[in-house]
């Protein structure tokens, strides 16, 4: 019995990661192709401090998003222009920046 919890709690766990690693990844990609929508719901939903944390603890799930969102879309030839992954250009798009 104790044994089902534990592996609940750790699937549980590794899920809610990455899931939620999705969204925020998904938004931050948003956010660093200035899409104001996206800026917008993140500001209205984060704190600058609380989201430069989400940036750090999903930084895997970050990269898999730039993989698929920007990398491979510009190799299959969809995008025209590859923008580089910086984590302080997507913190800048949405808090010190004024649109």
């Amino acid at each position: 019995m104790i044994e089902y919890i534990y592996y609940l709690f750790i699937f549980g766990a590794i899920l809610t990661y990455i899931v939620w690693g999705f969204i925020i990844s998904f938004e931050s990609i948003l956010a660093l192709n200035e899409t104001k929508s996206a800026i917008d719901w993140i500001k209205k939903r984060h704190k600058p401090k609380t989201f430069k944390y989400l940036l750090i603890i999903f930084l895997p799930m970050l990269h898999l998003g730039y993989i698929f969102f920007e990398l491979i879309p510009f190799l299959i030839g969809i995008e025209e222009e590859l923008k580089s992954f910086d984590l302080e250009q997507i913190y800048k798009n949405i808090y010190l920046k004024q649109l």
